[in-house]
């Protein structure tokens, strides 16, 4: 059992792109199962796994964090690192609630508006 203690912001500069890792292989098979057509333009084109607006990684994981919070005034939190990673996976799923598919392109134009 790995813990950790620290702040939120500390979580998400050196666990975060632990989680940002282990959700693109969670989101690739999804990926190959619309053989590479994106969900805005239909075009094939490698695809990017866009997080839904209002459910982002970031407030995925600041939601879950909430629960250890162990001084609230100073954001600090205390986890079980193998515990917490699997709730924010979990927290992912289903993917297509969580998740839209697009090309490059469309990713940035969706993430602009």
């Amino acid at each position: 059992m790995a813990e950790l203690i620290c702040t939120i912001k500390e979580f998400h500069k050196f666990v975060g792109p632990r989680i940002r890792n282990a959700i693109q292989t969670l989101t690739k098979k999804r990926k190959n199962e619309l053989n590479h057509i994106c969900q805005m333009c239909n075009q094939k084109e490698e695809l990017e796994a866009a997080h839904i607006k209002g459910n982002d990684r970031k407030y995925i994981i600041e939601k879950i964090l909430e629960k250890y919070l162990v001084d609230k005034n100073r954001e600090i939190i205390k986890v079980d690192l193998d515990e917490v990673e699997q709730e924010i996976m979990s927290a992912h799923k289903p993917i297509d609630k969580y998740f839209k598919f697009l090309c490059a392109k469309c990713h940035t134009k969706y993430d602009s508006e």
